[in-house]
C-alpha cells in the first residue's frame, strides 16, 4: 500500500522469526520503511501539520464552549446555592465539587432522643441520627418518617455546626415521609427537580450524614442504577429509585440529587448483605412532593381505606383450596367501612370498582386512587361458594 506517490511505504510483516527464542505469541506489526525526503517536501509536511494543529485546537475549544454554554476565555463560575443558579462545570475538577457547593448548605444532620420505661417502671433514654433537607425558608425540612417516630426531643444541626432544635409538624407511615421544622428564617433550602425524567446510568449524588452527626456533610456519588424498583419494607410495598451512590446508617432522609444539583430523591433504605454491594434506594421526589405539602398544611395525611387486614390468596392456593383468588380477609377493623358493609373474616375480595384484586397490593392500589369519604362498590366471595357485591364508604385511616 502506498501514500503520497510512494513518498511512504507501509507492509505488514510477521515477526515471529525477529524474537529469537520466544514461543509464547506471534505478533504481528506494521514495518515503515521511508524514502529520503526531499527538504521542500519536509518544510511543507511541517507546514501543513502546524496549520491543521492549531485550527483543529481552536475549533475543539470553541465547541466545547458551544456545548457547554460558555464564552472562550470567560472563567468558570460555580453556582452558590443560594439562588438555585445553574452549574457550570470546569473540566479540571470533579463534576460533584460544583453540586456539593450548591446542595450542602441544604442537608441537615438529625439528632432525636426517645423515652421508654421498662418493667420496673424505669426510664430508657435512646438515641438516633439522621438527615435532612431544608426545603424553604421558613425552616421546613423533610426526612424519613423512621428517623423521627417516637421521638421525644429532635436537634438539627446545619452545615455550620449551628444547633436547631426541631418540632414534628407531621409524619406519614405508609410512605415513609416527615416533615420537621426549626425556628429559622432565611435557611439555604435545596432545589426540587423531576423525578419522572430521570434516565438510568445518569450522575447520582447523596448528602447526608452516615454512621452519625460525626461524620454530617457527607456526599457520595454514582448513577442511577434502576426506576421504579418494588421493595417491601415492613408490611408497605414502595417504589424506588436505585443507586448505587453510597447510603449508610444516617443518610436516611437525606438528598440524592442530579447533575443540576436538584433533588430528585429522599435517601431511605439500602440493602445490607454480604452478598450484596452498591443497592442504596431512595423515594422518588415527585411522590414525595404531595404527601409533603399534605403534611405542612394538615399535620397528617388523609389516608383512605376499606377497613380489613388481608392477605393474598395466590393461584397455587387458589387451585389447592378451590376458591379464587384475591384477598383473604384475616381481621376486619371495628367501626369501619368494611364492618358496616357486613364483610366478615374469612372471605375473599375480588373486586373493587370492577376492577380485579388479585393481590393485597392490588387492593391498596385501587383504594390508593379514592378519597376519604368515597363509596366503592366490593365484590366479595364468602359462604356456600357465593359472590355478593357490597358498597363500602371509605374512613380515614388512623396512620
Amino acid at each position: 500500500m502506498s501514500y503520497f506517490d510512494d513518498e511512504f511505504e507501509v507492509k505488514q510483516e510477521q515477526v515471529q522469526d525477529e524474537i529469537i527464542g520466544q514461543e509464547e505469541h506471534v505478533f504481528y506489526t506494521e514495518v515503515v520503511r521511508k524514502k529520503k525526503p526531499r527538504k521542500s517536501t519536509l518544510r511543507l509536511i511541517a507546514l501543513v501539520l502546524a496549520v491543521g494543529l492549531a485550527l483543529g485546537a481552536g475549533f475543539g475549544y470553541g465547541l466545547d464552549s458551544i456545548l457547554e454554554g460558555q464564552t472562550p476565555g470567560v472563567g468558570t463560575v460555580y453556582a452558590a446555592g443560594t439562588d438555585n443558579t445553574t452549574i457550570v462545570y470546569d473540566k479540571s475538577v470533579s463534576p460533584v465539587v460544583p453540586i456539593a457547593r450548591k446542595v450542602s448548605p441544604a442537608i441537615v444532620a438529625i439528632s432525636m432522643k426517645t423515652q421508654s420505661r421498662g418493667y420496673f417502671g424505669d426510664v430508657y433514654v435512646g438515641e438516633g441520627t439522621g438527615s435532612g433537607i431544608i426545603i424553604d425558608n421558613q425552616g421546613h425540612i423533610v426526612t424519613n418518617n423512621h428517623v423521627v417516630e417516637g421521638a421525644k426531643e429532635l436537634t438539627v444541626i446545619l452545615k455550620d455546626g449551628t444547633e436547631l432544635k426541631a418540632s414534628l409538624v407531621g409524619r406519614d407511615a405508609s410512605t415513609d415521609l416527615a416533615v420537621i421544622k426549626v425556628d429559622a428564617k432565611n435557611l439555604t433550602f435545596a432545589e426540587l427537580g423531576d423525578s419522572s425524567k430521570l434516565e438510568v446510568g445518569e450522575l447520582a449524588v447523596a448528602f447526608g450524614s452516615p454512621m452519625g452527626t460525626e461524620y454530617a456533610g457527607s456526599v457520595t456519588a454514582g448513577i442511577i442504577s434502576g426506576l421504579e424498583r418494588k421493595i417491601s419494607v415492613g408490611d408497605r410495598n414502595m417504589k424506588l429509585i436505585q443507586t448505587d451512590a453510597a447510603i449508610n446508617p444516617g443518610n436516611s432522609g437525606g438528598a440524592l440529587v442530579n447533575a443540576e444539583g436538584k433533588v430528585i430523591g429522599i435517601n431511605t433504605i439500602k440493602l445490607a448483605q454480604t452478598t450484596v454491594e452498591g443497592m442504596g434506594f431512595a423515594i422518588p421526589i415527585n411522590e414525595a412532593k404531595p404527601i409533603i405539602d399534605e403534611l405542612i398544611k394538615n399535620k397528617k395525611v388523609a389516608r383512605p381505606y376499606l377497613g380489613i387486614q388481608g392477605s393474598t390468596v395466590t393461584k397455587e392456593d387458589a387451585e389447592q383450596y378451590e376458591v379464587p383468588q384475591g384477598v383473604y380477609v384475616q381481621a376486619v377493623i371495628p367501626s369501619s367501612g368494611a364492618e358496616e358493609a357486613g364483610i366478615t373474616r374469612g372471605e375473599i375480595i375480588t373486586k373493587i370498582d370492577g376492577e380485579k384484586t388479585l393481590t393485597i397490593e392490588d387492593l391498596v392500589a385501587i383504594i390508593r386512587k379514592h378519597k376519604v369519604g368515597d363509596t366503592v362498590k366490593v365484590e366479595v366471595y364468602g359462604k356456600y361458594d357465593k359472590t355478593r357485591t357490597v358498597s363500602i364508604k371509605l374512613r380515614e385511616s388512623s396512620e
